[in-house]
């Protein structure tokens, strides 16, 4: 019988059958290296499933069962980039029961709970992964969900943690900033849930929430689950401020008559006159939730803010022209522009462009291509896919008709 050695050969006794830790180790190096051919290609399950056994013929080796955790992680990530959030949870878990405490798994397992829909999920890992390893980008997803949730001291605890190591930290600032300034404009503010929604205004106790802005809102949800197919996994938070609140809050622009910005936020003089200009508003608001959460985020400002109009049912102007070149690069540009007059031009142009991009598929088409926004996937690439034209021929379209 031929014994198969790693490194230097020992002596042996002559006769002597091979030691059982020396096939093992054997059988182990064989397994991992068909586990390494299949991981290059791409090809996870066979890959992971022999690296667990590689791990499984050495017990002892934590390299062996790093190699099982790495798989599994890589496997996850494929399938979150894939839109299989609850695949890709499940595979991070499996992965954990490998190396427990490895922080990146559990930043992994958080980011497919969020987008899985299960933010208790998400928080628990993620508060388990900056125990470990005080990760930047951990901390701001845990100060988003908890401020998500209505914990804004947990959420401000958080970013304290982060700017005490990273103090010019961007991000963690301004939301800091931001957090701080609505505890104190909401401080004595009552709150009211609902199927759907979780409200906060300033009342006296035992005072109800304005109740036309509930009975709007239960409409808005019913509209955007007709047209988009969106059921939000989680309660909406909706703030309703004082005219001078709600621009110290938000620094909204004056003419800004609502605000989404993980949370819809309101003037009460606003919200409490009724009629079609405060259903027109809280649609065009909640459709900015729902585009958020579809698009994971990841929606352009343009898509925002001609969909949110599409949704509360602007009428189309078919005589507005604009003069030059027609590009989505420079409608972002004129949307972020500070004087309300080309802010305003360049909101009618992200209406005409998504009002056009809706002739050519409907609504199914525009949820189709924030689905692909989502995955991360190019807004050049989502558009050829679901429109069937490259960018550049739908600009050269859409300059065509715009010039007259």
């Amino acid at each position: 019988m031929l014994a198969l050695r790693i490194g230097a050969p020992t002596p042996a006794t002559p006769g002597a059958a091979p030691t059982t830790p020396s096939i093992a180790r054997v059988s182990a190096q064989v397994l991992s290296d068909e586990a390494l051919s299949l991981y290059a290609a791409g090809d996870f399950a066979p890959a992971c499933e022999r690296f667990s056994r590689a791990a499984a013929a050495e017990p002892g080796s934590s390299a062996r069962l790093a190699d099982v955790a790495s798989c599994f992680e890589t496997w996850a990530w494929r399938a979150l980039r894939e839109r299989r959030p609850d695949e890709a949870q499940a595979l991070f878990a499996q992965g954990l029961r490998e190396r427990p405490g490895a922080p990146t798994l559990l930043r992994g397992m958080g980011i497919a709970a969020i987008h899985a829909g299960r933010p208790n999920q998400a928080i628990a890992a993620l508060e388990k992964a900056v125990a470990i390893s005080d990760e930047t980008d951990a901390r701001l997803l845990l100060a988003r969900l908890y401020d998500q949730r209505n914990d804004s001291a947990d959420a401000i605890r958080h970013l304290r943690v982060l700017l005490a190591r990273e103090p010019q930290h961007p991000r963690a600032r301004a939301l800091l900033s931001k957090l701080e300034r609505e505890r104190a404009a909401e401080a004595g503010f009552r709150v009211e849930t609902t199927a759907h929604f979780v409200v906060k205004w300033r009342g006296e106790a035992g005072s109800e929430p304005p109740r036309v802005v509930l009975q709007r809102l239960e409409d808005a949800h019913g509209r955007l689950d007709v047209l988009l197919g969106y059921r939000p996994a989680q309660r909406l938070s909706v703030v309703l401020y004082g005219d001078r609140q709600f621009h110290d809050v938000t620094l909204a622009h004056g003419w800004v008559g609502g605000l989404f910005d993980g949370k819809i936020r309101l003037p009460v003089e606003v919200a409490t006159a009724d009629g079609p200009g405060l259903e027109r508003l809280i649609v065009h608001e909640y459709a900015h939730a729902a585009i958020h959460d579809l698009s994971r985020g990841r929606a352009p400002r343009w898509l925002h803010e001609g969909l949110a109009q599409l949704l509360e049912g602007v009428a189309a102007d078919a005589a507005l022209r604009v003069r030059g070149t027609v590009t989505l690069d420079a409608l972002e540009t004129l949307l972020a522009d500070p004087d309300p007059g080309r802010a305003r031009a360049g909101y009618d142009l992200a209406f005409w462009i998504v009002h056009d991009l809706a002739g050519r598929g409907g609504a199914p088409s525009l949820r189709a291509l924030l689905d692909r926004i989502a995955t991360g996937e190019p807004l050049s690439v989502a558009l050829a896919r679901v429109y069937g034209s490259r960018l550049a021929e739908l600009e050269s379209q859409w300059r065509h008709l715009l010039n007259g």
